[in-house]
């Protein structure tokens, strides 16, 4: 499998990993920010599959940076003080994106033309906005329990 296949995978995987978290974040606004990574992960898989199969991608910048940091201004310490779930999952979900981000970063480095290696770097620049967006999200949850490592 090389390094274009492994991306692929791992941004189709990721879209149904944060369909699950989105189920399970027990907080609307968490809800709905699982939810827009779950669908850059989907528009990069998209992307990947149609430079896979000859096309041209231009992938357009995504609106999920200023939607999530504009739900979580909003979430109150009340909502988020009822949250009982998992925090090492938002762990696991900055470790995939960190993966994710370095795989892109690597790929647009190697590309040949100038349109592949902007596919890349959004894609690499997206995955890392996830990976901050998560620490956010975690550093939130984690204000005010003592079970939190």
């Amino acid at each position: 499998m090389d390094s274009r296949d492994m991306v692929l995978r791992k941004e189709g995987d990721g879209s149904g990993y944060y369909e699950r978290c989105s189920a399970e974040a027990g907080i609307a606004g968490l809800s709905s920010i699982f939810r827009m990574f779950s669908e850059d992960e989907l528009r990069h898989a998209g992307a990947l599959r149609a430079l896979r199969d000859g096309g041209r991608v231009d992938l357009r910048q995504s609106a999920t940076l200023e939607g999530a940091r504009s739900i979580l201004r909003r979430l109150s310490a009340e909502e988020l003080g009822r949250y009982r779930g998992d925090l090492g999952l938002y762990l696991n979900a900055m470790q995939f994106e960190a993966v994710s981000a370095r795989a892109c970063a690597d790929l647009a480095r190697e590309a040949l033309h100038p349109w592949e290696r902007e596919l890349f770097q959004t894609m690499a620049e997206e995955d890392e906005m996830h990976f901050t967006l998560l620490e956010e999200m975690r550093e939130l949850l984690k204000d005010g329990r003592d079970d939190v490592y």
